[in-house]
């Protein structure tokens, strides 16, 4: 749907305007210092004495990494392509400058492909940049972030997750991320070694993708002999291969080859929300509740993250044009009152991102504490901060050749995904409480 903005005629120099905030594909030094700085993070990660770069003999099967795109050598972090994995638990996490490097890569790669002029032929239905995207993440081992290695994924833990959902929201990426990278967490956490074994590598190597319930816990199907019925309103791909659903007091994955699936109009054109529709299908796997829990921390953690990386995103564009929009013989950023105006929405961006910071790094015990807290308080962030972006580009903000509304529709949906705010709150709350009663001292929740 179109609500957010009247197309403008097709006026050469206004949709030049437009795509010159984010366009790497016009802006030759933009493109010229994202690709520096992506080979910079890849010589980093080389030169760290944690890490070795596998340049040895690839035809040698102990020096072969199970995910395809990846290559990784014993004992520590190496580079496969593009990207840096983990080859094993003994490792240790990433430190940070591994993860600074992590995040150089994915963001000087989705400024190649998904920029602004990308993002605006995708919703304008030119291009599957969706379809793009998903198989350059997997072969660059992005869906792998979260999953552990001996099951085809990198090891990263939630702050690699929350790097990649940044980046991600950053740049108004299309395709089912937060629905398949969550539902991994889920598997990973609440399967047994069999069901991680018969479904991460598949999560991993971009195999399939996942649809997640779009607010876990508000519905579930229903048990009918050996099968369940029902139907859920699902964050994913109208192609998903699989669904993870609640079930009475248990979670299923069940198979969506031949399911009834209906993508639902959304004002956010980068995501898709679908109605599936499930007749006595026989379940893949069952898992216990510990995966309803999981679902919801790591789908909470993306959202957040993702909202972050957005509101900054469309902050720096904002500013950017407001530097070349002109009113009364000088630019607009040079007025006091929309400088004040811009100050706010640094003060946003900031505690957003400490935020989202805070929550990847919590110890897992006090995890849905921060990750409820981060999510409300984000979202929500973003929304102000997207809203007055709209506002700051004047009338153009309100078009639809401009970036602004792509932003606020994604905040939007981000703001209602996974849980109502205020319940989140109420939630992160009683935890605190639990902690208080079980004798802790809410300082002993600080890292």
């Amino acid at each position: 749907m179109r609500a957010a903005g009247v197309r403008l005629p097709d006026d050469a120099g206004r949709r030049q305007e437009a795509r010159a905030l984010d366009a790497p594909a016009l802006d030759a030094p933009a493109l010229a210092r994202d690709t520096r700085r992506h080979t910079k993070a890849r010589q980093r990660i080389a030169s760290s004495p944690r890490k070795q770069v596998f340049q040895d003999d690839p035809s040698d099967p102990e020096q072969q990494h199970t995910h395809r795109g990846i290559r990784a050598a014993p004992g520590g972090w190496t580079v496969g392509g593009s990207m840096a994995t983990t080859a094993s638990e003994t490792a240790g996490p990433p430190d940070q400058a591994t993860l600074d490097a992590l995040r150089d890569g994915v963001a000087g790669v989705l400024a190649e492909q998904s920029g602004s002029t990308a993002v605006h032929a995708f919703i304008d239905g030119k291009r599957p940049l969706d379809r793009d995207l998903w198989s350059q993440a997997a072969s660059l081992g992005w869906l792998g972030f979260g999953i552990p290695d001996e099951y085809g994924g990198l090891g990263l833990g939630a702050r690699g997750l929350a790097i990649l959902h940044a980046e991600l929201g950053r740049q108004a990426a299309p395709g089912p991320y937060i629905a398949t990278l969550s539902a991994a967490q889920a598997v990973a956490d609440a399967g047994n070694d069999s069901i991680r074994q018969a479904w991460l590598p598949r999560f991993a190597s971009g195999e399939i993708s996942a649809a997640v319930p779009a607010t876990p816990g508000s519905a579930a199907l229903a048990w009918s002999g050996q099968a369940v019925s029902g139907t859920l309103r699902c964050l994913g791909a109208p192609d998903a291969g699989v669904l993870l659903a609640p079930v009475a007091d248990a979670w299923v994955l069940v198979e969506l080859a031949g399911a009834d699936v209906t993508a639902t109009p959304m004002w956010d054109p980068t995501r898709t929300v679908i109605d599936i529709r499930l007749q006595q299908a026989k379940p893949a796997a069952l898992l216990d509740d510990g995966a309803g829990a999981a679902l919801t921390r790591a789908m909470a953690l993306a959202v957040a993250a993702d909202s972050a990386g957005a509101a900054r995103s469309i902050t720096e564009r904002t500013i950017a044009y407001m530097k070349t929009r002109e009113q009364f013989g000088q630019p607009i950023a040079g007025f006091q009152a929309l400088k004040h105006r811009a100050a706010d929405l640094a003060t946003k961006l900031a505690v957003a991102d400490e935020m989202v910071a805070h929550a990847a790094e919590r110890a897992a015990a006090d995890a849905d504490i921060w990750v409820m807290l981060a999510k409300a308080e984000v979202t929500e962030a973003a929304v102000f901060v997207t809203t007055d972006c709209v506002q700051l580009h004047g009338g153009v903000g309100f078009t639809w050749d401009f970036d602004p509304h792509i932003f606020l529709k994604r905040a939007r949906l981000n703001e209602v995904l996974v849980m109502a705010n205020p319940v989140l709150r109420d939630q992160a709350a009683a935890g605190l409480a639990a902690v208080t009663q079980a004798g802790r001292s809410a300082l002993e929740l600080e890292p």
